[in-house]
């Protein structure tokens, strides 16, 4: 048992290191973004990564496994997070359509990474976005989640196109977004 314990010790401060990794790969490119980018602290959960906020949740073999596989992902789910932060898509009305939302925030956040061509943060996810962004930004602009919002809100879509909408944009599970204060 104990030796469970320490392998997943070492294990969290590696992944911790990541996190922290990806941070300053991040703080050297986008520098007027220190305050937002430094803003998390590092908190171990079950799950994938999630903000509320203030904390960082991360699941330790998930960012583990996605360095492994993907450097750039990390880099790419990190700012993903933030920019959800700094467009304050957290701070939602109790009567929105959760799953159309977070849809129009995952669009809007992951079409701001693209338009920063930030060469750390290109993973494969972003190849899986070429052609619904094209197709979106001749339709919304700008591209914004309160736009995407009301446009998917008007086309009502079922929940398996939103689902099928979503699955390259996703990066961060935000339930979090919904939790009282």
């Amino acid at each position: 048992m104990e030796d469970h314990v320490e392998k997943f010790r070492q294990a969290d401060a590696l992944a911790q290191n990541i996190l922290r990794l990806t941070r300053n790969t991040l703080l050297v490119n986008l520098r007027f973004l220190d305050l937002a980018l430094s803003q998390f602290q590092l908190t171990s959960y079950p799950g994938t990564l999630a903000t509320d906020g203030q904390h960082l949740f991360y699941d330790t073999y998930y960012v583990l496994s996605m360095y492994k596989r993907e450097r750039g992902r990390n880099v790419r789910d990190y700012l993903h997070i933030v920019l959800h932060c700094v467009f304050r898509h957290l701070f939602t009305s109790a009567n929105i359509d959760r799953r159309c939302w977070d849809l129009a925030c995952d669009i809007a956040v992951e079409s701001a990474i693209e338009d920063l061509h930030l060469e750390s943060a290109a993973c494969n996810r972003a190849y899986a976005q070429e052609e619904t962004l094209k197709e979106l930004r001749s339709q919304v602009r700008p591209l914004t989640a309160e736009k995407l919002y009301r446009y998917f809100l008007d086309r009502q879509l079922s929940d398996d196109q939103m689902a099928r909408l979503r699955e390259p944009f996703l990066a961060d599970d935000h339930r979090a977004w919904y939790l009282p204060v």
